[in-house]
């Protein structure tokens, strides 16, 4: 497998992306970044000026992931904010949920700094899949346009 990474991948009506890394927390970072480049497709004109820190609680990494992502919209449409260093520190499982702790860098969204991509409505359980490996993690999803 090549190291961490995301494609898109085709879809008739929406954003279909495939990511993956090395371990769950590296493949959930990834996915996140294809939801940034969905939102503006290209990262490397995003300046890290502000941080962010996340704590997400669900109970099954599907929904985990669901949530996660959903954050990036919530924080996008109410603080303007894109990221370009997305850093996944931990997925936990205790009792019966799992928790996720990230750190976000980017800066607020600037129409004349950087490119509209395609704005994202939500993310969807749609195809939703997360495949462990012993060595690697793959994550399917979609996001509605």
């Amino acid at each position: 497998m090549k190291k961490a990474g995301f494609e898109f991948r085709d879809h008739t009506a929406d954003v279909q992306v495939r990511s993956w890394g090395s371990s769950l927390e590296e493949a959930f970072s990834q996915t996140a970044y294809s939801l940034m480049a969905t939102i503006t497709p290209n990262l490397k004109k995003i300046t890290p000026k502000v941080e962010r820190e996340l704590t997400i609680e669900a109970e099954d990494k599907e929904a985990l992931l669901f949530d996660f992502l959903s954050e990036f919209l919530y924080i996008f449409d109410v603080d303007e904010l894109i990221f370009n260093q997305i850093y996944v520190r931990s997925i936990e499982k205790f009792n019966d949920k799992y928790k996720l702790r990230a750190t976000l860098i980017g800066e607020k969204f600037d129409l004349n700094k950087h490119e509209i991509g395609i704005e994202v409505k939500a993310i969807t359980y749609s195809f939703l899949n997360i495949e462990e490996k012993h060595e690697s993690t793959i994550i399917d999803i979609v996001f509605d346009i």
